[in-house]
C-alpha cells in the first residue's frame, strides 16, 4: 500500500513537468531545411518549371501532327493563256479566259520523316527544365548555408550563457559565504563588493547573449516559416562523415553538367538540320479556273503526294555551330575544373580544421580538470585569508574561460564537420 502511495505521490510530482517537455517542439537542423525549403518563395518556379516544360514539350509534339492552312485569293491579270490556232479546226471552239481569277483552297500536311528533328528538340526542352530547376538546388544549398550559420550560432550562445549562469549561482554562493565571513571580520568589505561587481557583470554579459540570441532566432525563424521561442528547441545533429575522401555533389558542379548535357543536346539538334524531310501533302480547292487552266468555269478540284525537303549545301553554317558547341563545352570543362580545384583546396581546409578541434577537446578537456582543483584549492585558500578575493575570481574566470572553450570547440568540430559535409554536397 505504502509502495503504491509512494507511485502516486512521484507521477503527480513528475507529470507536470513530462507535460511541460512534450509540449516543446524539437527541431533539429534537417527539420530546419525542410521548413526553409518549403517556406522559400522561388523554390515554387519548380512547378513553374514543370507547366513551361509541358507546355513548350506539347508544341514541339504538335509538329507530328497534320497541319490545316485555308487560304483564298482573287486576282486580275493582264494576259491569260490563249490557244489562237484552236479556232481554226473545224468543231473546236475554245472560249478565252477570264483575266479575273479566283481560288479557295485547303492545303493538308503530315510529317513522315523529320530526321530526328522533333526528339532532339525534346531533348534540348528537358535539358532546359533540368537546368532550371538546378538553378534552384544551388539557391537552396546557399538557404542551407545560412540555416548552418544561424543554427550554431544560436546553440553557441546559448552553451555560453548556460555555462555563465552556472558562474552566477556559484558566485552567488561564494557571496553568501564572504557575507558571513565579512560580518565576522575575516574579510574585508572590498572582498565582498569584488564578488558582486563579477555577479552584476556575469548578468550584463547574459543580458547581451540574450539579445543576440532572440535576434538570431527571428532570422532563423523568418527563413524557416517557424515559431521557434528559445534556443533549447534546436537540437545538435550527431555528424561524422564515413571518411574524408574526395567527394564532389556540389549542385553548381552538377548544374555545369546539365548545361554540358544541353550543349550535346544543341549539336545533335545542329546535326539533323541537315537530314532529309519527307512530308505528305493534299490539296483541295475550288475557283476559277482550277487544275485545267482551259476551262474557264468555276469547278473544284484536289491533289496529294509526298514532298520531300533536303538542305544539300550551307555554305558550312552547321559545321561552324557545331564548332561553336564544342568551344562551348571546352569553356564548361575549364569552369568545371576550376571548381573543383577550389573545392579542393577548401577541403584540405576544412579537414584541417577538424584535425585542429579533435586535438584541441583533447587538451580542453585536460585544462578544465585541472583548473577545477586549482579553482576548489583557491576557494580554500580564500577562506583561509591566505589569498584575496581577486585571485579567487581570477581563478574562477580561467576555469569558466576553460569550459568555454571546451564548449566552443566541441560546436566547432560538429560544425567543422557540418560545413564539410555541406561542401561536397552531402547534408
Amino acid at each position: 500500500m505504502n509502495d503504491m502511495k509512494t507511485k502516486i505521490f512521484l507521477f503527480i510530482l513528475i507529470f507536470p513537468f513530462v507535460v511541460f517537455g512534450q509540449s516543446q517542439t524539437i527541431y533539429s537542423l534537417y527539420s530546419c531545411y525542410d521548413s526553409a525549403i518549403n517556406n522559400y518563395p522561388n523554390f515554387s518556379q519548380i512547378e513553374f518549371n514543370r507547366a513551361i516544360y509541358e507546355l513548350n514539350e506539347k508544341n514541339i509534339a504538335s509538329q507530328h501532327y497534320p497541319t490545316l492552312n485555308l487560304s483564298g485569293q482573287a486576282s486580275w491579270q493582264s494576259e491569260v493563256t490563249k490557244v489562237s490556232f484552236a479556232n481554226n479546226i473545224p468543231g473546236v471552239n475554245i472560249e478565252e479566259l477570264n483575266k479575273d481569277w479566283y481560288k479557295v483552297n485547303l492545303d493538308i500536311e503530315q510529317m513522315i520523316y523529320d530526321g530526328g528533328l522533333v526528339s532532339n528538340q525534346k531533348k534540348v526542352e528537358e535539358a532546359n527544365l533540368e537546368i532550371s530547376n538546378q538553378k534552384l538546388m544551388v539557391e537552396v544549398y546557399q538557404l542551407k548555408q545560412n540555416i548552418n550559420q544561424l543554427f550554431f550560432n544560436i546553440v553557441y550562445l546559448n552553451k555560453t550563457k548556460e555555462i555563465l549562469n552556472v558562474l552566477k549561482s556559484n558566485l552567488e554562493v561564494r557571496y553568501d559565504q564572504a557575507s558571513k565571513s565579512y560580518e565576522n571580520g575575516i574579510l574585508l568589505k572590498s572582498d565582498l563588493d569584488a564578488i558582486s561587481v563579477e555577479i552584476n557583470n556575469t548578468k550584463q554579459k547574459n543580458i547581451e547573449l540574450n539579445s543576440d540570441i532572440e535576434g538570431l532566432i527571428g532570422s532563423l525563424n523568418e527563413i524557416c516559416g517557424l515559431e521557434i521561442k528559445n534556443p533549447d528547441q534546436l537540437q545538435l545533429p550527431d555528424i561524422k562523415p564515413d571518411n574524408y575522401d574526395f567527394q564532389n555533389n556540389r549542385p553548381e558542379y552538377q548544374l555545369l553538367s546539365l548545361q554540358q548535357n544541353k550543349v550535346r543536346s544543341l549539336k545533335e539538334l545542329s546535326n539533323v538540320k541537315r537530314k532529309p524531310h519527307f512530308v505528305a501533302f493534299g490539296q483541295m480547292g475550288y475557283g476559277r479556273p482550277g487544275y485545267n487552266m482551259l476551262d474557264n468555269n468555276f469547278t473544284d478540284y484536289y491533289m496529294f503526294g509526298v514532298r520531300m525537303r533536303w538542305n544539300i549545301w550551307d555554305w558550312g553554317k552547321v559545321k561552324r555551330e557545331k564548332q561553336v558547341f564544342d568551344i562551348q563545352n571546352n569553356i564548361i570543362n575549364t569552369q568545371k575544373e576550376t571548381f573543383e580545384q577550389g573545392l579542393r583546396a577548401d577541403l584540405d581546409k576544412k579537414v584541417s580544421d577538424i584535425r585542429k578541434y579533435e586535438q584541441l577537446i583533447e587538451n580542453d578537456l585536460v585544462i578544465v580538470g585541472l583548473q577545477k582543483n586549482v579553482v576548489k584549492t583557491a576557494s580554500n585558500q580564500m577562506d583561509n585569508g591566505t589569498i584575496t578575493t581577486t585571485n579567487y575570481l581570477i581563478e574562477v574566470n580561467k576555469r569558466v574561460k576553460s569550459e568555454l572553450n571546451l564548449e566552443a570547440h566541441k560546436l566547432q568540430l560538429i560544425f567543422a564537420n557540418l560545413q564539410y559535409l555541406t561542401a561536397i554536397g552531402n547534408n
